[in-house]
């Protein structure tokens, strides 16, 4: 018998007499390709067991649940052709099974786990940001560390914010450099997120990271510089400033969640300028392109309702934004980041800062076909890059 089949009987051993804790892949056979490592699992998914691959590739992972018959038959051609090294990890053993061209041993190990995991498929999610002293002192948990009744959809949008920024950073080279992260938050409000962000990448990224939040009222700024000073975030600092009069120098990641209106405009405009590689906003409002729009009678119909004609605005106005970044070198995502049940401003615009400018032209003229279209005659970014 090979050694790739003792393998995957032992394997399949460890399902039958339910000993099973994991199997890791590794060291793929093409080592220039996306896929680096595949995780096997068991979980019980509506009462049945499947054994669950998360594929992690160089940029994202892909999960797939297989029943468990079905599972040998994908997992056979990942150890025999596709992958160099295998552990299997059960609790009456653990197998390590390498191969080397036409070359392949399996030696066992005492066991590195005395029990089995939940074999649960619906854990409770992980958060990034959890029992942490800023988010007692702002308000969010109480003092052993719970969320607060009514801090249930802040505490969500908090830690799907950071989960947002993890997977920028994960891509991006400030996760692969030494050099001072600097980061600006255009209308921090109440800090909960900037709180968030600090305390991601300085603590649990060891980012050399700098944030200042700019804010116009200055209870907000006086509460947020003593709680930072409180919990020691020395390179966290609250300014007194609108986001269209702060003068910027060059940053690496420009923040805007919530500005009203325009405001999400300046600050667009001003992490352009500072050459921000990454640029995110979540816009509030967006009166300005709502009141320069001229109904004509192919969109009467539709726009003739006051909350359709709301909600068209809304789209244009971030298609726009959209394409001007684009023009201006960044490429853009569009998205949702949180449910609607949380908040009604859950639409976020991500710019990542390319190495290379495109031919404007391009996306200037999906500009001018929208402005056309819905009788615009000019959006605001505009005026501030021209």
């Amino acid at each position: 018998m090979s050694k790739e089949a003792e393998l995957l009987t032992e394997f399949q051993s460890s399902i039958d007499n339910d000993s099973f804790v994991r199997l890791t892949l590794s060291k793929p056979v093409d080592s220039a390709g996306t896929l680096k490592k595949v995780i096997i699992s068991l979980a019980f998914i509506k009462r049945e067991a499947h054994l669950s691959f998360v594929y992690r590739h160089k940029t994202n992972d892909v999960t797939k649940n297989f029943k468990i018959k079905e599972a040998f038959n994908s997992l056979k051609p990942l150890i025999e052709n596709d992958f160099q090294i295998a552990n299997l990890f059960t609790v009456k053993a653990d197998f390590q099974y390498e191969r080397n061209g036409s070359k392949s041993r399996l030696r066992s190990t005492k066991p590195s786990f005395k029990t089995t995991p939940s074999r649960g498929h619906d854990k409770e999610k992980k958060h990034l940001i959890q029992d942490t002293e800023y988010l007692k002192q702002l308000g969010v948990l109480d003092k052993n560390g719970r969320v607060l009744k009514d801090k249930g959809d802040k505490f969500k949008q908090i830690n799907k914010f950071v989960e947002v920024i993890e997977s920028l950073i994960k891509n991006s080279e400030l996760n692969t450099t030494d050099k001072p992260v600097k980061v600006v938050d255009m209308g921090s409000g109440k800090g909960y997120l900037t709180f968030a962000l600090y305390d991601y990448l300085s603590t649990q990224l060891k980012l050399p990271t700098t944030i200042t939040g700019v804010e116009v009222r200055q209870d907000l700024i006086d509460k947020c510089n003593r709680i930072a000073k409180a919990v020691n975030f020395e390179n966290l600092d609250f300014q007194l400033g609108y986001i269209a009069d702060f003068s910027l120098d060059k940053t690496n990641i420009l923040i805007a969640l919530h500005a009203c209106d325009t405001a999400t405009d300046d600050a667009i405009a001003k992490g352009m300028a500072a050459e921000a590689e990454l640029i995110i906003c979540a816009p509030c409002c967006h009166k300005q392109v709502r009141k320069s729009m001229l109904v004509n009678d192919e969109l009467d119909s539709v726009l003739q309702h006051g909350i359709l004609k709301e909600r068209q605005a809304e789209i244009v106005t971030d298609a726009i934004r959209a394409l001007i970044m684009e023009a201006n070198g960044y490429k853009t995502k569009v998205f949702e980041f949180i449910s609607t049940e949380h908040t009604g401003k859950n639409l976020m615009i991500v710019g990542e800062k390319k190495k290379q400018n495109p031919n404007p032209q391009q996306y200037l003229g999906e500009v001018e076909k929208l402005k056309s279209q819905f009788g615009i005659s000019h959006h605001y970014l505009e005026s501030l890059i021209s």
